[in-house]
């Protein structure tokens, strides 16, 4: 079917307000990414961190290596862009949910800037836990394992992005429960869909994590499945409490059958 001059307006309309919001998140992003490009040093220093926790570490390890001329500032790049993100993840986050939020209805409205400062706060959550719990931890593991039977060296393309992915990616799988309390707000999914599918999920999650991590290894994807299934399970909490309405109704549709049921034999 044809659209009418005033659903092409209306399209035009969503068109031009996504290339504004992307423009928006393009600046903040670079913006961002010349922060971190100025406080370089920092960048890296907060990076080598958790490589500093680790205890009994190969001598050999301590030291980054590069293995071409280009490669210093190559990894510079990757390290600011990945920084930038993080920065402007704020930004970021609040120009996705207005973007969507002509979508809702003037009572769920009213959830836009909790959700915002929610998604956000869930963000920087997982930075957080991968920097100071989990990268320590893995790092730990991962270049102390048979340490005495192989010579550990990092290179600086490898460390660096693995370190800058990883907590990025962190950031972005603690967005779950945000999405899924959020769709059960919405009547898509509801906590007996979410527990019912529970398994499909947990096979889902464990091939997310495996995707998202910077590395193959078991640890890392390890590391990123267990923390994305506890959220799972704290969704179908929560999705219970945003959903008591619809439940509501329908025990009370459901009780004049029940009545019906109960009184029918009666005549009989």
């Amino acid at each position: 079917m044809a659209l009418t001059p005033e659903e092409r307006l209306t399209l035009f309309e969503h068109l031009d307000e996504l290339r504004k919001r992307l423009f928006v998140c393009l600046l903040a992003a670079t913006v961002g990414v010349l922060v971190a490009a100025l406080f370089n040093s920092f960048m890296f220093e907060a990076l080598l961190y958790p490589l500093r926790q680790v205890a009994n570490l190969p001598e050999s390890a301590t030291k980054i290596t590069t293995f071409s001329p280009a490669e210093p500032f190559m990894v510079s790049l990757k390290v600011w862009v990945v920084g930038g993100l993080i920065l402007a993840a704020p930004i970021i986050i609040y120009e996705l949910w207005a973007f969507l939020a002509p979508a809702f209805s003037a009572n769920e409205k009213k959830y836009f800037y909790p959700i915002v400062l929610a998604t956000t706060a869930l963000f920087f959550m997982g930075v957080a836990l991968a920097y100071f719990l989990v990268l320590p931890k893995g790092l730990a593991f991962l270049l102390t394992f048979s340490a005495g039977f192989f010579n550990v060296q990092l290179r600086a393309s490898d460390y660096f992005t693995f370190m800058a992915l990883f907590i990025l990616a962190f950031g972005v799988v603690f967005e779950l429960p945000v999405v899924l309390v959020l769709l059960a707000k919405l009547g898509v999914v509801d906590d007996k869909w979410l527990r019912k599918n529970r398994r499909w999920a947990i096979v889902a999650l464990a091939l997310a994590a495996a995707i998202i991590t910077p590395s193959q290894d078991a640890f890392s994807m390890l590391a990123m499945f267990i923390p994305l299934y506890v959220l799972y399970e704290v969704s179908i909490v929560l999705a219970r409490f945003v959903q008591p309405k619809r439940e509501a109704g329908a025990v009370v549709e459901d009780s004049p059958g029940d009545d019906d049921d109960s009184a029918s034999p009666a005549p009989a």
